[in-house]
């Protein structure tokens, strides 16, 4: 206990004394300021994120023999073609199918030598969001690692950018109009880059997840497309692009929603507030 007391008063007084307008020595402007002042919006469509092409995990499939590789990559297939579950459901029920019931000892391990499944999915609908806008003929402005590695068929329309730090993006996705994001494979959680793109007043154009949906009803900072018709995102992205008012409209509508809750600020008191109840229950037993 005197341990615990010890940290949760360190977390105390660090929350305490989290800067509301800095990070690290350099200041820098809270999202509700950067908003009200105009910012040259130099870019259409903006995608912050490293991009690993699924060539990558061919030899984590294949690193066993043949079988094992169908086997990973029926799991695969299945996750494509379901996009709405998770890695561990589909995962698990093909454990199951093929290998009857197993302790869930044997499951953790089987399911930690599948970690490279959640690199190809997400990778895969990261290419399949970037490629069917540029092959489209709308222009997306691609910030990270690994993009020139991406195949399509009107690569002139991906404008490459290097690699930069947090902060960087910030400003870039500040100076877009559109921030593309494709959901991590958890499907009850939320990314950072959506509320950090609505709170920078970019529109955040994202796929679903249950939590998100929840937190963010559509025209709320968000317009959502659906990962089983990315024939669609095309348009979806042009009519946005198209109406600077409606773009204005859904950027306010979502940045009271996001300083109420989903800034860093808030995680950190929230967290406080989960060790300080732990705590007295805690004490509440001794």
């Amino acid at each position: 206990m005197d341990f615990f007391r010890l940290q949760e008063a360190d977390w105390k007084n660090y929350v305490n004394q989290i800067p509301v307008k800095k990070m690290g020595k350099q200041p820098v402007e809270y999202p509700a300021e950067a908003i009200r002042k105009p910012v040259e919006k130099k870019y259409n469509v903006i995608m912050t994120g490293n991009f690993t092409p699924t060539s990558f995990c061919e030899p984590y499939i294949h690193w066993i023999n043949d079988e094992y590789a169908a086997f990973y990559q029926g799991i695969i297939d299945d996750i494509i073609a379901h996009p709405h579950r998770t890695v561990e459901e589909v995962a698990l029920e093909h454990c199951e199918r093929e290998m009857g019931e197993n302790t869930y000892k044997d499951l953790r391990m089987a399911l930690h030598r599948m970690i490279f499944i959640d690199i190809y999915v997400r990778n895969y609908w990261r290419r399949e969001a970037v490629k069917v806008l540029v092959d489209a003929g709308i222009q997306v402005d691609v910030f990270g690692k690994g993009w020139d590695e991406l195949t399509c068929g009107h690569p002139e329309n991906m404008i490459l950018h290097p690699q930069t730090t947090s902060e960087e993006c910030l400003k870039a996705i500040a100076a877009s109009k559109i921030s593309l994001n494709v959901m991590p494979w958890f499907k009850d959680g939320a990314h950072d880059r959506v509320f950090n793109s609505i709170l920078n007043g970019t529109v955040s154009v994202t796929d679903t997840s249950k939590y998100l949906c929840g937190e963010l009803k559509e025209g709320q900072g968000v317009c959502y497309y659906d990962l089983a018709h990315m024939e669609k995102l095309p348009e979806l992205v042009r009519d946005l692009l198209a109406d600077d008012a409606r773009r204005e409209e859904i950027v306010r509508a979502g940045i009271p929603v996001v300083e109420e809750k989903h800034t860093w600020i808030r995680r950190a008191h929230q967290l406080l507030e989960w060790i300080e109840e732990d705590a007295g229950a805690a004490e509440r037993k001794d």
